[in-house]
């Protein structure tokens, strides 16, 4: 029985094959500062200044990003995967290759009309927006399996995740269908920078918790990873031993954001502060694991798509340093 999307916002059935053009007004954000080699805690609303600017000024200096859609088979299912890779317009105008951000839930990245609850987390507009020109986005699209593809172990059982109990153990499959073969391809058939220091994996939820995993398999093909409202409550302490066991580069960087009013389930208030231990506790583990650059951030956010859009701009402003 998979979860329904009440309980589980983000997991949702596969979306019919279409492509959708939309413009949609520049959603500016500007990023909270950091400092490299530091970990940074913090608890605050994040909201966007006001800004006043002037018409010519923004046609001069207009970044124009457009999206492509493609399919992949996976290895977890019959039918082939969507894959949407976000580029700057004049990519293969001008000469020089780009920085990969890899992320999953496809869907809900690029366009409000396909996305979760009808808000995406805005990505075109803020990379626009920061004029960040070396960057291309990769969005996976998930599917009925995300719950098992997200996570390499059964999930615990609990009675605050009922509907998640018996899933998971497809993650291992899907962390080598990412690295293995997405990866490989982005790489052949775009100019990108073929390199650990410039691929990054992200994700919320489950995504988060997923990413931390494969950047803990994988430190040779990702340096970064970005854990928004890490789930590690699906099965936790498989996760910080994995985590323990296997990450020893030092040189990795991990981006971390939770919110104070996060939940997956409406009708557990418990969950806000489960959500906070988790990240806490990766945060705390990697910091005894010897990593220099730990970006966490606290927030008083929720668990949705418009949480984590007003954070992104923070993590891919510090993931550029």
């Amino acid at each position: 029985m998979y979860p329904q999307n009440s309980v589980f916002p983000n997991c949702q059935p596969p979306k019919p094959k279409r492509l959708i053009l939309c413009f949609v007004c520049a959603y500016s954000l500007y990023p909270i500062a950091s400092t490299p080699n530091l970990i940074l805690s913090q608890k605050k609303k994040i909201t966007p200044p006001k800004m006043s600017v002037k018409h010519d000024t923004i046609k001069k200096e207009v970044i124009s990003m457009k999206v492509r859609i493609t399919t992949l088979p996976i290895p977890t299912e019959p039918y082939p995967r969507t894959i949407r890779i976000l580029l700057p317009d004049d990519f293969e105008e001008v000469n020089r290759t780009y920085r990969v951000l890899y992320m999953h839930d496809g869907q809900n990245l690029f366009d409000d009309h396909i996305a979760y609850g009808g808000h995406s987390w805005g990505i075109k507009e803020i990379i626009e927006d920061l004029k960040i020109t070396d960057l291309i986005v990769v969005g996976l699209d998930n599917s009925d399996l995300r719950f098992f593809e997200y996570s390499p172990w059964k999930s615990v059982p609990d009675v605050r995740k009922i509907t998640a109990i018996d899933m998971g153990g497809l993650g291992d499959i899907y962390a080598s269908w990412v690295s293995e073969q997405v990866v490989p391809y982005i790489d052949h058939h775009y100019p990108t920078k073929k390199s650990a220091q410039n691929r990054m994996i992200a994700g919320s939820s489950m995504g988060g918790y997923i990413s931390a995993y494969i950047a803990a398999k994988y430190p040779d093909i990702f340096s970064i990873a970005g854990i928004f409202s890490l789930a590690s409550w699906f099965n936790e302490p498989e996760f910080l031993r994995y985590i323990g066991d296997h990450v020893h580069d030092s040189s990795q960087r991990f981006f971390i954001s939770v919110g104070s009013h996060e939940t997956s389930n409406p009708n557990d208030l418990s969950f806000n502060q489960l959500y906070l231990d988790n990240s806490r506790r990766l945060r705390d583990l990697l910091k005894d694991k010897g990593i220099k650059d730990i970006f966490y951030i606290e927030t008083e956010d929720v668990h949705n798509e418009l949480a984590w859009r007003k954070v992104f701009p923070s993590f891919v402003t510090w993931a550029q340093k």
